[in-house]
């Protein structure tokens, strides 16, 4: 029973939330209010959807935010420099190469993957700084930053690009992550990376592989960052999105623990929050009690883990 409760928890939540705003709010089921809710969560997703790979690794990774800054930065850099497509594929090759240092770095010291990539944040962020000279970096050519926006920003059946990107990534590293034997040794490792390595697991390697895939999660958010305003700033992506992407998997049912989770659960924590946050807006409630409800949700899902751990043991 309490595995149940653990495992499809958050699906009673969000069906709870959606019930309740749908009969309180006669906006809230709106096709707009919906696209709206996508629109503002696409980053959220991509993150959550890196970061829930990360945890069910056994690890964390703080530093996605200052990664997808300065993915964002040097993206308009490349773009300014060698054009659009090429820019492209740097901001994305540099959130990976980030994502490698970080895995290099963390497998190689061995240490604590929260420690590490702490500080990795700070020196991803001054690197930032360092790439736009302290300021903003803006795309020069008008036609450029026109096509982009169109394509981030553009509308198909009233959902913006972006949700339709972030969501392709979630799927494709969901396939991955259940249907790959990279992903059976991805809950191989984050369940007991001792067995793991004595059961011919190349542990490190996998740990590194993770870390790149969430480098390019944020080089990818730094993209659609610069697709949206046409520019990279320092102050892009704060802390905080990385920490309510951490947050999101561990109420979707995620073990911190690692070796257990999906990636569909942390967007539905991603879903969760904004449902909470949406709801409340239409509904006048102060933003106050918007933060005592994640709080307080987020408190009852890291309980309830330990609960369940409890049990079993």
């Amino acid at each position: 029973m309490i595995e149940k409760l653990r495992s499809y928890g958050i699906v009673g939540v969000f069906g709870l939330l959606f019930v309740v705003l749908a009969i309180s709010s006669p906006s809230f089921l709106s096709w707009q209010n919906a696209a709206n809710i996508l629109d503002q969560s696409s980053i959220l997703f991509i993150m959550a959807t890196v970061l829930t790979l990360c945890i069910i690794a056994g690890i964390f990774d703080l530093s996605v935010a200052a990664t997808a800054t300065a993915s964002a930065i040097m993206t308009v850099n490349a773009i300014n420099a060698f054009g659009m497509v090429i820019g492209i594929i740097v901001g994305l090759g540099f959130g990976g190469v980030l994502g490698l240092l970080n895995g290099l770095g963390i497998v190689g010291t061995n240490v604590n993957s929260f420690i590490g990539t702490l500080a990795t944040s700070f020196a991803f962020r001054g690197l930032g700084l360092i790439l736009c000279s302290g300021g903003l970096v803006s795309i020069t050519n008008k036609d450029t930053a026109v096509a982009m926006r169109s394509a981030f920003e553009g509308k198909f059946l009233g959902i913006k690009g972006a949700v339709y990107i972030a969501l392709i990534f979630s799927a494709i590293v969901g396939i991955f992550l259940s249907r790959t034997i990279w992903g059976r040794n991805v809950y191989a490792v984050g369940g007991n990376p001792q067995a793991a390595y004595l059961a011919g697991i190349r542990t490190n390697r996998i740990l590194i592989s993770c870390y790149v895939l969430s480098g390019i999660g944020a080089g990818i958010a730094g993209v659609i960052y610069v697709g949206r305003y046409g520019s990279g700033a320092t102050n892009a992506y704060s802390d905080t999105i990385a920490f309510t992407a951490i947050a999101a998997p561990v109420v979707g049912g995620v073990s911190v623990f690692g070796g257990s989770g999906a990636i569909w659960r942390g967007i539905l924590g991603i879903l969760t929050f904004a449902l909470i946050g949406n709801g409340l807006n239409l509904l006048g409630v102060d933003t106050t009690y918007q933060l005592t409800a994640l709080g307080l949700l987020i408190f009852a899902a890291v309980a309830a883990d330990q609960v369940f751990r409890r049990s079993r043991g």
